[in-house]
């Protein structure tokens, strides 16, 4: 049988990944060929095992068998506790309504037939004012907590939103209470401006590049785009409230169709948006009808972007010069990196990571006063609906979603990146409202993929003191 690892190599040194070890081991060209057999067809010759290797199985790795027994999380005992007290983030639904029609948007009637489509609903008074004394209550065990204003587009409602933020300042006195909103900002007026910094709401604002390409997808009701609107809103920001507009954040939906020079062109000197945070995402496909693709430009200019990034994090290239996208994908991986490998074996009783504590991070509310996960799953899914201000949270139903894991219980079991799995439930939704073992498998690849880049990167950050020490402390000048 073939051991729970993975191969890697790089031009510096061969590698498997232990999966029940969650370790990286290095091993000699010999090694690494005999491995490469074995893995490739268990039918192969592959000889006697090196000495290496037999070494190695003495002390425990290369098993061929998972350490898991059962699959079960954790917190599904605590659950409860969580969800009654340690609540750290609601977001509202102002409106279903918005001013724009992007084109990729999740909630357009021609993207996707399993998410809700823009309506004219809006929350009510006593449906917002009953989510904030709901949050008020689930959220005793945190001293901070966080409300975020989410739509269609919250700026529709700015008269409700400065109702509850009144009212929720009041419930909330003598604990650090923070806003946040994600907002298209076409709508923004002087008035908006300066109330939202007297309460230093945190602003992103969804934009998708230069005008060529945020001017594709975004676009108004009238088929119009919408980036020199949301320019002068920005460059208004700056002029009356120039403290508050350098905390400004930029929500960046990327369609990998596009060249990626053009989409990182926003960045350039002298735009309104040079220098603000980035926080950029691909289009989403899992409740869209089709795959994003991606092009050859994209690609390499992307990676080339990255190692740019690479080179100014051990100072030998500029920091200011460095795309703030590529900023931004670079200090994720240097977070995994602290994270990848770090000894946490597989243990009997175990869970795939990949889902979160349903609710309890960002439990979201829509304008009808139900309960959901987070912001980003179906509110059409009743697979996804955890409970309603009414009657509270559904446990059962959290739980299921908390414990996907349970329904690929064998192929976790035998699954490398076990550790790394990045399959939560809204991968497993399928169109009926149920979440399902073959809608989440269909997925598998796809995270295996990217536990197999966080993999070479974790080599990548690890190597590089290690093989380019003298090259490292050759000063700038020198070169």
């Amino acid at each position: 049988m073939k051991p729970l690892i993975v191969l890697l190599k790089t031009p510096n040194a061969n590698y498997f990944f232990d999966a029940n070890k969650d370790e990286m081991i290095s091993v000699n060209e010999e090694s690494f060929r005999y491995l490469s057999c074995l893995q490739a067809d268990e039918n192969t010759e592959i000889g006697v095992m090196p000495p290496e290797l037999l070494e190695l199985k003495e002390q425990g790795y290369l098993k061929t068998e998972s350490n898991i027994k059962e699959i079960s999380h954790a917190y599904n005992e605590y659950l409860e506790f969580f969800l009654d007290r340690k609540l750290a983030m609601l977001t509202l639904q102002l409106t279903q309504d918005c001013n724009l029609r992007c084109k990729y948007c999740i909630y357009s009637e021609e993207h996707s037939s399993r998410q809700r489509s823009h309506s004219i609903k809006s929350i009510s008074w006593e449906i917002a004012k009953k989510a904030v004394d709901f949050f008020l209550a689930h959220s005793i065990d945190n001293p901070e907590v966080n409300i975020g204003f989410y739509g269609g587009e919250p700026l529709l409602e700015f008269s409700l939103l400065k109702r509850i933020i009144e009212y929720a300042k009041e419930c909330f006195a003598g604990r650090k209470l923070t806003f946040n909103m994600t907002t298209n900002a076409t709508l923004l007026t002087d008035e908006m401006i300066l109330y939202l910094k007297e309460q230093d709401v945190t602003m992103m604002i969804s934009l998708d590049g230069p005008k060529e390409i945020n001017d594709l997808n975004r676009i108004f009701i009238d088929g119009s785009g919408t980036f020199d609107t949301v320019s002068e809103r920005v460059s208004r920001i700056k002029e009356i409230c120039p403290d508050y507009a350098e905390k400004l954040m930029i929500s960046m939906v990327m369609d990998p169709e596009n060249d990626f020079d053009c989409i990182n062109a926003i960045n350039i000197d002298g735009s309104e948006f040079n220098k603000l945070t980035i926080s950029p995402t691909l289009v989403e496909r899992e409740y869209g009808e089709e795959n994003p693709q991606f092009s050859s430009n994209y690609v390499w200019k992307t990676e080339y972007q990255f190692f740019l990034a690479m080179l100014s994090h051990y100072g030998r290239y500029p920091k200011e010069d460095v795309s703030p996208i590529a900023d931004s994908r670079l200090a994720r991986s240097l977070d995994e990196y602290t994270r990848t490998c770090s000894g946490s074996f597989l243990r009997e009783t175990d869970v795939p990571s990949g889902p979160c504590i349903p609710g309890q991070m960002r439990l979201f509310v829509n304008v009808d006063g139900l309960l959901f996960p987070c912001e980003r799953v179906s509110e059409k899914s009743q697979a996804m609906c955890i409970g309603s201000l009414d009657e509270g949270f559904n446990l059962e139903k959290a739980k299921d979603v908390l414990g996907i894991g349970t329904l690929t219980k064998e192929e976790c079991k035998k699954c490398w990146c076990f550790r790394y799995c990045s399959l939560c439930a809204k991968k497993a939704d399928d169109e009926f409202g149920k979440l399902s073992a073959e809608v989440k498998l269909s997925f598998c690849n796809e995270a295996k993929s990217r536990a197999y880049q966080n993999l070479e990167q974790y080599l990548l950050f690890k190597e590089i003191p290690q093989f380019y020490s003298r090259q490292l402390s050759i000063k700038e000048e020198e070169l």
